[in-house]
């Protein structure tokens, strides 16, 4: 009897020991899957992480984190890192990265990859929906976040980890230099600036439109001829910075034009000239290395010199 009262007063104390790491989701689900392709495409966390491609479809384990705790503001602590989930049904657990935020998912719940679910599940898709999960993030924060134990431990199935492979391309640069990425992601982190150009001064042929899917904001800027010396097309901006020192900056665009279009970005006093590649339907991201910016007021511009492309936003890091 005494032998039977010490196991059970160590099970309840490795149970509150996993319950005090862990956040316990009342409903956990996935998404992804067949007919849902659409929806792996441009995840939340592309902008804030460079782990995280435009297109999380060739990562195993992935999963989308209930909006009312994955933010802009929130995205630090959360994009791009490692999520260790546990289901008490039947003991199993994994670990897989968070790429998106789920709209739908209540406080806390999950939005797990098809093939994160089918394995925490044991392959019981037809459930549809796992009521015992328990998940933390690795170096998260403090209240999600993994404790040193769970942290250094290692999943039973942790192929999450796929990454991108990038190509980058060579554009010509004033006092910098700069790379394009058909997987959008450039060098963008957490904590950074963003200039949504819809907002700003619009001058010769540009408007605002909503066409092309997956934009930032409330729209996109987009050129509609091409340049000639009395049409001055651009669009501008400012934006204040709280420190001076050289920036990393992203340009999200689209060309859907057979070849390279040429435009300048301005960032006060220095002019770069950027040839922007063809992206076809879909955004491309390019970016900028050491771009000077001053304490306060900067002006910002994107000037046409081709035309006919469209500007998401310029993300400042």
């Amino acid at each position: 009897m005494k032998f039977f009262s010490l196991i059970t007063l160590s099970l309840t104390a490795l149970l509150s020991a996993v319950s005090a790491d862990y956040y316990k989701a009342s409903r956990v689900t996935y998404y992804g899957g067949s007919g849902d392709e659409s929806s792996t495409k441009d995840p939340f966390c592309q902008d804030y992480s460079s782990n995280v491609p435009s297109s999380v479809s060739g990562i195993s384990y992935y999963v989308a984190v209930s909006a009312d705790i994955l933010s802009k503001s929130t995205a630090k602590d959360y994009c791009g890192k490692k999520i260790k989930l546990s289901n008490a049904e039947n003991g199993r657990s994994l670990t897989a990265l968070v790429v998106d935020k789920c709209r739908s998912c209540g406080y806390g719940n999950i939005d797990l990859s098809v093939k994160a679910f089918k394995y925490l599940s044991a392959d019981h898709m037809s459930v549809g929906v796992l009521k015992k999960v328990s998940w933390c993030i690795v170096d998260g924060p403090s209240k999600f976040a993994c404790s040193s134990s769970s942290s250094s431990s290692s999943s039973s199935s942790s192929s999450n980890s796929s990454k991108k492979n990038t190509t980058t391309k060579k554009t010509t640069t004033k006092k910098t230099s700069s790379s394009s990425s058909s997987s959008s992601k450039a060098n963008a982190h957490a904590g950074g600036v963003y200039v949504e150009l819809e907002k700003g001064t619009r001058y010769g042929y540009s408007s605002v439109e909503k066409k092309i899917k997956y934009y930032s904001g409330s729209g996109y800027v987009r050129f509609t001829k091409p340049y000639h010396h009395k049409s001055n097309t651009a669009v501008q901006a400012y934006v204040k910075m709280k420190h001076e020192g050289k920036y990393n900056i992203v340009v999200k665009y689209n060309n859907p034009n057979h070849g390279t279009v040429t435009n300048r970005i301005i960032i006060n006093n220095n002019v770069y000239k950027i040839n922007f590649g063809k992206t076809g339907s879909e955004w491309k991201k390019l970016s900028i290395k050491a771009v000077p910016f001053k304490k306060g007021t900067n002006f910002v511009e994107v000037k046409a010199t081709d035309g006919y492309m469209s500007f998401d936003y310029i993300y400042i890091e």
